[in-house]
């Protein structure tokens, strides 16, 4: 099967021919084929160098789309001669940046969860030095010469935090293993005693490791993003690794540019390797129209209005939107990004974390669109994205009371989708069917998990713990296609590389011809398989609705009607005596916190009472979240569910960010 995006002429598969690489070449080319050039003229692919003896990859057409993004930049040397160790790395400039940005006093544990590391951006300089030094040397770790990635970035949060995170050579979150041991270099601040551990590693790298381990660096727009990420890139260099630096990217590009970098290892060979950011809006560009073109339905002219939380997402789809026009001549779907860094402070009153939580329209700080927002004019299909363009929810703001979408409601509609696309190809000669599943968290409303039970049956729909890396491990591990997302809209979908393929390779030149098929063959190349992107989901759930000739106020809010909620946090001396079982449904300490859950649910089993209560793992607050079918009977669980809290955890004072309606 030829590439996804292209006809066999142009394909990578069909017309190899030498590329040029970057660092080192076993992890950038597909056994030396040429990376997917679409079907414009070549020229730079946002990659910039200014070393004479360095390298770069050349692409396509950028001259419009370059404007809203840097050029990446290659520091450091590209081919090592000798693999790492301990002598090869300046240990003195190392020691002079650990005493010169000691770790803060102010935070006693520099813990790395879900999100990375994230703190106040005034405490996490010496931070920065650190992941410098862990992320170079899991690059060296790195047998085939993968590429691993860093993301400065403090997501939803507001402009006075900052964080990290670190991707792995799969484009995906940093393993499980390597958190502990980074959390425990993290967090000595001994110089000595890391310089040893340092030593000691490097030694084990020796002979064995990556001659030279290249990095991705990206950051958001915040204002100290740019310092706090010179100094992992310094770092970096120091410890002897080639860094790629992108400057300004959404979180999902890096990931999208780690796993693209390492193509030969990691990405299925009908998906064209893109490694930078005009290929990845290229990419996103071709694939989201071509599934367009599979439509009876022309696009609508409805705007797509995106709330782009004043954050790195909006100069990422101005240049997204520019180039789907350049691709569709013209004929896509209006989009029009606002709240732009330079409209107002960043996750203010905006964003998709405001929008989802509080159930409210954002601030619009556009004065075009805060005018048309007031007269309700065409605000009838909105999105917003967060700080960091991994989240995203939509909502219809055309009435006073926003009917919202979020990513319960996105999950059922690409699930459904995708089953129907499934269902259409599927025939007799057909034995082995895909399995298509979709991972929950307990937070996911009642009612959405009800009617995927309902469509894909009870064993193809699982809750994982809360936390994208435990949800994302469930649907890689239980499902040959797994879907899944927050009710945050963090989400992606997942597929079993050769079961896909095979399966798609099986169906007779008939069922091929079939739009069913072809929709099928481009959704890989459409969806970031490492993360969840706001980017790549806007336009899948807009590819979804043109050829559904659905609207997000009707059909699709009208797929299931989401039981009323509340959520609320008591803050207690010690959250952690709260533990819960695996997947956060059930308390299994103190002793009687979960009977008395119980019996308050049985109280109210008439009214599909739901209700459970987990740690927070970043406040000193016990979470709850109740649902019932009525709003009133929902508050009254939580208000009970925080009397329980009080009484076993001796909970002081409590809070209830929101109630959906």
């Amino acid at each position: 099967t030829h590439g996804i995006c292209c006809p066999p002429s142009q394909c990578r598969r069909h017309n190899p021919v030498p590329v040029v690489t970057i660092g080192n070449g076993a992890a950038q080319t597909r056994s030396s084929q040429r990376a997917h050039q679409g079907s414009s003229s070549s020229s730079n692919d946002g990659m910039s160098n200014p070393s004479s003896n360095k390298t770069s990859t050349t692409m396509t057409n950028n001259t419009t789309t370059s404007a809203h993004y840097q050029r990446a930049t290659i520091l450091g040397p590209c081919k090592p001669t000798s693999s790492p160790s301990a002598s090869t790395f300046n240990t003195k400039e190392i020691v002079r940046l650990l005493h010169k940005f000691p770790l803060s006093d102010k935070i006693s544990h520099y813990g790395y969860g879900t999100a990375g590391f994230r703190f106040k951006a005034q405490y996490m300089e010496g931070l920065m030095i650190r992941v410098g030094i862990i992320t170079a040397l899991r690059a060296f770790q790195q047998q085939q010469g993968e590429h691993v990635g860093v993301m400065v970035t403090a997501s939803h949060n507001d402009e006075s935090y900052n964080g990290v995170k670190i991707a792995d050579p799969h484009g995906g979150m940093l393993a499980a293993d390597y958190e502990i041991f980074a959390t425990k270099l993290v967090n000595e601040r001994d110089v000595s005693q890391l310089m040893a551990m340092l030593q000691t590693e490097m030694n084990k790298l020796s002979g064995g490791g990556n001659a030279g381990g290249t990095i991705h660096i990206g950051r958001d727009t915040r204002a100290h993003s740019p310092s706090l990420s010179e100094l992992v890139v310094r770092t970096a260099l120091s410890m002897g690794a080639t860094v790629i630096h992108h400057g300004v990217i959404t979180t999902p590009i890096l990931h999208h540019c780690v796993l693209h970098s390492n193509a030969a290892v990691y990405l299925p060979l009908y998906i064209p390797p893109r490694p930078t950011t005009f290929g990845y809006l290229d990419l996103l560009a071709h694939s989201y129209w071509n599934l367009i073109q599979t439509s009876e339905h022309k696009p609508s002219s409805t705007p797509l209005i995106v709330d782009c939380a004043c954050g790195v997402g909006y100069p990422l789809l101005s240049a997204l939107y520019e180039r789907i026009q350049q691709v569709s001549n013209m004929q896509a779907r209006t989009i029009i990004p606002t709240n732009s860094p330079n409209d107002g402070p960043l996750n203010d009153g905006c964003g998709s974390e405001y929008v989802q939580k509080q159930v409210k329209s954002p601030a619009w700080y556009d004065p075009s669109i805060s005018t048309t927002s007031n007269n309700n004019n065409n605000m009838n299909y909105c999105a917003s994205l967060d700080g960091d363009s991994d989240r995203i929810v939509f909502f219809d703001s055309s009435s006073s009371n926003i009917q919202l979408l979020d990513g319960d409601k996105i999950a059922v509609l690409i699930c459904e989708f995708i089953q129907d696309q499934l269902n259409a190809i599927y025939s007799d000669t057909i034995q082995n069917k895909l399995k298509l599943g979709i991972v929950q968290t307990a937070y996911a409303n009642g009612a959405s998990t009800q009617y995927l039970k309902n469509k894909l049956g009870e064993d193809n729909v699982l809750i994982a713990k809360t936390g994208v890396k435990h949800v994302h491990h469930a649907a890689e591990e239980n499902f040959d296609i797994g879907i899944y997302f927050e009710a945050n809209g963090h989400g992606t979908v997942i597929f079993d590389n050769d079961k896909f393929m095979n399966l798609l390779q099986s169906c007779d030149a008939k069922t091929r011809s079939t739009p069913e098929w072809q929709r099928l063959r481009l959704l890989p190349s459409l969806i970031n398989p490492a993360v969840g992107d706001a980017l790549s989901d806007l336009l899948l759930v807009d590819a979804i609705l043109t050829i559904r000739n659905w609207t997000i106020g009707n059909e699709w809010k009208s797929l299931y009607q989401d039981f009323p909620s509340r959520q609320m946090k008591v803050s207690v001396p010690n959250p952690k005596v709260v533990q819960t079982n695996s997947n956060e449904t059930r308390a299994l300490s103190p002793p009687g916190l979960q009977s008395d859950l119980d019996e308050l649910m049985k109280q109210h089993a008439a009214h599909n009472a739901r209700t459970f209560v987990r740690p927070s793992g970043t406040e000193a607050v016990v979470r709850i979240y109740a649902e019932a079918s009525s709003q009133v009977i929902a508050d009254k669980l939580a208000t009970e569910a925080e009397r329980i809290i009080h009484k076993f955890c001796d909970g002081g004072s409590s809070s209830s960010p929101r109630g959906k309606l």
